[in-house]
């Protein structure tokens, strides 16, 4: 009789026990922002064929996807993809504004990007949408060192982002 109410017990402080340690672990959905800028600039650099070097790289998770889709900069690319949980994006732009490329993620997975450059000193919103494609096992492969420098940026309306300015590994960054 006594294991009887002894086992739901045992089983209850099992579960609590896993719930305790799952929520210490970090969030799995998560993922370290320059990890995932260094994977995009790896799809940038293997479909682009272009060097990185000067461009900025502004990484955009699920919290502040809604104030990205307020910026003008930000704003065209985000609307491609509805934002959900897990869900972010790496854009990087020239300093002229006049290319950019941008890589979608699911948690660490990258699953989409566009790249495009500008026609008539502006990047149209429809050339955005129209030159996404899916990414490809080549896409991903180690394309060359690059530094990351923290730049301090935000949205249109002052929401702070987390971006980097890319230099080639053989040139020094400047800070």
């Amino acid at each position: 009789m006594k294991f009887r109410i002894l086992i739901p017990l045992i089983a209850a402080a099992f579960l609590l026990s896993g719930l305790a340690v799952a929520q210490n672990k970090p969030d799995a959905g998560k993922s370290d922002p320059l990890s995932l800028v260094k994977i995009a600039a790896n799809v940038a650099r293997n479909t682009q064929h272009q060097d990185l070097n000067g461009l900025l790289a502004i990484y955009i998770d699920s919290e502040s996807w809604a104030a990205g889709l307020k910026d003008g900069d930000l704003g065209p690319f985000l609307k491609i993809k509805e934002v959900k949980p897990g869900r972010s994006a790496v854009l990087f732009f020239s300093s002229e504004k006049d290319t950019a490329i941008s890589v979608f993620f699911d948690g660490s997975s990258p699953f989409g990007m566009t790249a495009v450059n500008a026609k008539n000193g502006k990047i149209e919103a429809a050339d955005i949408s129209s030159a996404y494609k899916p990414v490809s096992k080549e896409m991903l492969k180690d394309a060359g060192e690059l530094q990351f420098t923290n730049v301090d940026l935000s949205t249109d309306d002052g929401q702070a982002l987390t971006a980097f300015q890319i230099t080639s590994a053989g040139k020094k960054a400047t800070n």
